[in-house]
């Protein structure tokens, strides 16, 4: 088993979003004003599950996200 931490500082995300995010073509309400299409989530999502792996993501706002990868 390997596990990948990814950390970041960033504005985070918010509660009621941490269920959706993985989803095709989300965007929160918060990120409008961000390019992107709400693809890269969940691509990432489904090519670690190809694998046998799993993400997850714990995040508070204003402090930043953690991203766990495990294969």
């Amino acid at each position: 088993m390997v596990q990948i931490i990814i950390k970041d500082n960033g504005c985070g995300i918010a509660k009621e979003d941490i269920y959706h995010i993985f989803k095709r073509f989300y965007r929160s309400r918060f990120s409008k004003d961000t390019k992107g299409l709400g693809l890269g989530l969940s691509l990432s999502k489904a090519m670690i599950e190809l694998h046998g792996g799993n993400i997850t993501v714990d995040s508070i706002l204003e402090k930043g996200s953690i991203f766990t990868i495990t294969l």
